[in-house]
């Protein structure tokens, strides 16, 4: 997986919130379907013809799974059907959440895009030193 698909990937859960895993799946389809954002993930390239977009982003999440980037998070569907005597869940039940290891790569692959590498030395991700940083901007 490419810097610039891991960004895109990574872009679709960077408010750090449990994400239902299908409504995930549709988000980031729909996200690296736009003409714009494909260009630069896959510049001069097309998906395969016997795939689609949603099990092209399914495969990329993964991946960052197993780079241990992003993590699956119980939700309360989960713990209604562990409270039946046989149950089975599907990896499509958990929500996705990304992990603080995925917050700093997205925070530097946002930096280099960015190129303003002095504003997140001071930028932690809290709002204690976003207050720091821009006093008027939280009241």
């Amino acid at each position: 997986m490419r810097r610039i698909q891991r960004y895109h990937v990574l872009s679709v859960f960077g408010d750090m919130k449990p994400h239902n895993y299908n409504h995930a799946i549709m988000i980031g389809s729909l996200h690296i379907s736009n003409p714009v954002n494909r260009m630069e993930i896959w510049p001069g390239q097309k998906i395969q013809r016997n795939k689609y977009v949603s099990e092209v982003f399914e495969g990329m999440i993964n991946k960052l799974m197993e780079d241990g980037l992003l993590q699956r998070v119980e939700n309360e569907h989960i713990r209604k059907i562990r409270l039946d005597e046989s149950y089975q869940i599907s990896p499509r039940d958990w929500d996705i959440q990304l992990t603080q290891k995925g917050r700093d790569c997205l925070g530097m692959e946002q930096i280099a895009r960015s190129g303003d590498y002095s504003f997140y030395k001071n930028f932690d991700g809290t709002t204690n030193s976003a207050k720091k940083i821009n006093p008027g901007l939280f009241k």
